[in-house]
Parts: C-alpha cells; sequence; structure tokens
C-alpha cells in the first residue's frame, strides 16, 4: 500500500514537473479547455522559437492570447474563434518549418 501512495506522489510530482515546465498552473489546467489549452501551448511555443515566422498582427494576437488565458476574468471571454485562430496560426507555422525541413534534405 505504500509503495502505491509513494508511486502517486512521484508521478503526481513528475505532472506538475511538466506542467511548470510547459507555463501551464494547476489552476490553469483544472478551469479551461483542452482546445485553449493546446493553443496556449502553441502561442508560447511559437513565441519562444519562430518570432520570425510571425506577421506583425499575428504576433499581436499571440501575445494578448497568452495574456487572456492567464487572466481569469479575460479567459472566460476567450472564445472557440478566438483559439481556432491561434491553431490555425500554429498549423501555418509547422507548415513552414516543415518544407524548410524538407529543403535541407
Amino acid at each position: 500500500m505504500q509503495n502505491l501512495n509513494r508511486q502517486h506522489l512521484k508521478d503526481e510530482q513528475l505532472t506538475n514537473d511538466w506542467l511548470k515546465d510547459n507555463a501551464i498552473t494547476d489552476k490553469l489546467f483544472n478551469e479551461t479547455q483542452v482546445f485553449q489549452l493546446q493553443a496556449y501551448k502553441a502561442s508560447i511555443n511559437i513565441l519562444k522559437h519562430n518570432v520570425e515566422l510571425l506577421k506583425t498582427n499575428e504576433y499581436e494576437l499571440l501575445t494578448s492570447y497568452c495574456k487572456r488565458i492567464l487572466n481569469s476574468r479575460q479567459r472566460r471571454s476567450i472564445t472557440a474563434r478566438n483559439t481556432y485562430q491561434i491553431l490555425n496560426i500554429s498549423t501555418r507555422i509547422n507548415r513552414q518549418l516543415f518544407k524548410q525541413y524538407r529543403k535541407l534534405k
């Protein structure tokens, strides 16, 4: 029984570390929908690694989405349309990166 409890605590710590590494708090994880978290993660990754591929209005859209999702009051006003805009930008960036990668081979 103690081994299960120990394993549970270890798994929980690993989960919390992964969420922290991906800029997601426990509260944010519990209060948001899955597709909003996916869009948040995609926007964070793009802003960290591929800013040069963004257009200016897309950069502003991603930064404002990140700010809005971190604020609990503003998070309620995020629509599915806003979230899918972020996911579409992420898809476009991933396609560009794949094309660049294919040219390298």
